[in-house]
């Protein structure tokens, strides 16, 4: 009988791994990189051409290899970092499997200089396509060198897979950054083609190594995280809405100091940001996840990108309440005294609309008269100062009021630059801010009786959804009745609603329903609820607003501290600088 079941040779097993392990530059750039780590290397230098694809050069003053065991370090599953299987649980190193080198030299050629403190030369030996050409020994001192030229060399269908120079750089641009963030007590330095693009010494703190690396934008927009729980731990920065980024690449993870792409902690940091940022853009982080060696598997993935975590849901909680935390500036187990809407703003919410009329000409802001109601903005107390974060932005309240514009926009200034805030949408956000808190037990929604109950009818479904949702509804200040099979009594409403809007806001929220009832999570319910009360209940028109009342508004953003952006992600404001004025209009800047 033929056998059709054939053992593969050597060299076919090695092109195999490496394809397991080498899917790119960067992958070959990484493993090199952990291999450095490793080796306690005090500084690491990285260069590449033509993406990578034509040279990769790492070099580190590492313990480095004694020339036995730079042999060695070639072959298949040999490694310095486990004995036993009973080494798998809690690995402490970044490298473990022993397949690096040996993956790499099979589709590449390669060139390893490296020298220990128990030689007296180092050895210098070079493998093309996972064949020994040449070993010496040489003088050098102590670390290593690895040049990996002409990657998947021998392996054309890889290579026709790669992307093209500018992209294949950019993954290890993101990844250098991923480890110069983790690993600050080593300095790297990094060039393209000759040209340097990260240079950054040792640093003391993870703060220290951003403000280095990263532009000043982002350095400005960035809040911190810190929450623990257990042996859990959750640190980092974020930044805070509305600066948001196009793609998931700004979103950069860690765990136990090791960079990871993992679904469960993304989708954990993205839902702190439900609400907070339009469809299709994600937050900017660096965020560090700490836990128990022995409670996180890292070997799940031949590339070492995912991990498995003992307890999943307990590490995506911590996640998602600590930026949350960060976020709303609020903590996450016990209530604190929440400062409430100013008294005066407080009062137009009540008021009936048409009640406010808009200010006569005479006695509006003049737009050529800068220091119009300044005296009014010197009403913000020194202790609302005192309490206001606000990194990399202003207080609303610091700006004077230059007056309004049809469409709900105030405008507002200072002497660097003029802002346009969004009074609808700042309104939205104070609201649902606090129908969040009212859930969380932290505040009490005032509500307010209607002089005459509204009757609504439903059909079946809405109905059903409106008896759902009870519960929900009654935090955000709505109290209704059944009247009737698919009948329903209004009695009382938020203080923000008139009597005239009762019977819309619950038919707004049935449709809301409707168009969320399917997803699983109650939470998701609530907060697409409370979006629905928040804009139902904002003013529409600036031009409704009195300048008093604009003060007390913008004192009252200040005190509240959210993220610039209303419910649904939207930026309440933008501003514009004078330089950039006068550049659009030709005039010279000195």
């Amino acid at each position: 009988m033929s056998s059709i079941i054939n053992v593969l040779d050597e060299t076919v097993i090695n092109r195999i791994a490496a394809g397991e392990v080498v899917e790119r530059p960067a992958s070959v750039v990484k493993e090199l990189l952990e291999n450095a780590i490793d080796a306690k290397a005090s500084h690491i230098s990285i260069e590449i051409e033509n993406g990578g694809k034509k040279l990769i050069r790492i070099r580190d003053d590492g313990i480095g290899m004694s020339n036995d065991d730079a042999f060695l370090a070639l072959e298949r599953h040999a490694t310095s970092k486990l004995r036993t299987e009973k080494d798998l649980i809690g690995v402490p190193t970044l490298g473990f499997r022993g397949e690096a080198l040996a993956s790499i030299a099979s589709v590449s050629r390669l060139r390893l200089v490296t020298k220990d403190d128990s030689e007296s030369e180092g050895m210098e030996i070079l493998v093309e396509g996972g064949t020994l050409k040449r070993a010496d020994k040489l003088g050098v001192g102590r670390g290593s060198i690895l040049e990996v030229r002409n990657l998947f060399f021998n392996a054309p269908v890889r290579a026709k897979y790669l992307k093209g120079k500018a992209l294949e750089s950019g993954y290890v641009h993101d990844l250098i950054l991923r480890i110069a963030l983790a690993n600050t007590s080593i300095g790297f330095k990094y060039s393209e083609d000759g040209r340097v693009k990260i240079e950054s010494g040792p640093v003391k703190s993870v703060l220290d190594r951003i403000n280095s690396i990263f532009s000043r934008d982002v350095r400005e927009n960035l809040i911190s995280v810190d929450g623990s729980e257990g042996d859990m731990r959750v640190h980092g920065y974020v930044a805070k809405p509305p600066y948001a980024r196009s793609t998931m690449r700004s979103i950069l993870t860690f765990v136990n100091k090791r960079p990871v792409k993992d679904k469960l902690v993304n989708s954990a940091l993205n839902r702190a940001f439900t609400g907070l940022m339009e469809r299709g853009r994600y937050p900017l982080a660096v965020l560090f996840i700490d836990v128990a060696p022995e409670d996180v598997d890292v070997n799940v993935h031949p590339q070492k990108n995912e991990v498995r975590f003992l307890n999943p849901s307990k590490v995506a909680d911590l996640i998602n309440h600590s930026v949350t935390q960060a976020l709303y500036d609020s903590p996450r187990n016990s209530p604190r005294s929440i400062q409430r809407f100013p008294e005066m703003f407080a009062g137009l919410a009540k008021t009936n609309t048409q009640e406010i009329s808009s200010f006569p000409m005479e006695q509006a802001p003049n737009f050529l008269a800068p220091d119009f109601s300044s005296q009014l903005n010197k009403t913000v107390s020194s202790s609302t100062e005192r309490d206001i974060v606000r990194p990399g932005t202003k207080a609303y309240s610091d700006l004077s009021v230059l007056g309004k514009i049809p469409g709900s926009f105030i405008v507002l200034h200072d002497d660097d630059e003029i802002l346009f805030l969004d009074h609808h949408a700042a309104h939205e956000r104070l609201v649902f801010d606090s129908l969040l808190r009212a859930q969380a037990g932290l505040e009490v929604v005032e509500s307010q009786n209607l002089l005459i109950p509204k009757v609504i009818t439903l059909t079946p479904v809405e109905a059903e959804l409106l008896r759902a949702n009870q519960e929900i509804l009654s935090s955000s200040g709505i109290v209704y009745e059944e009247f009737g099979e698919n009948d329903f009594v209004v009695k009382a409403c938020p203080v923000w609603i008139r009597d005239s809007d009762a019977e819309d806001l619950i038919r707004d929220l049935v449709g809301t329903m409707l168009e969320t009832g399917l997803k699983p999570k109650p939470e998701e319910m609530m907060t697409e609820l409370f979006k629905t009360v928040a804009c139902k209940a904002s003013v529409k028109e600036s031009t409704q607003m009195r300048n008093d009342e604009i003060i007390a508004l913008l004192k009252a953003l200040d005190e509240n501290n959210s993220p610039r952006v209303c419910p649904h992600g939207r930026p309440l404001s933008f501003s514009l600088t004078f330089a950039e004025i006068k550049r659009r209009l030709g005039r010279n800047i000195l």
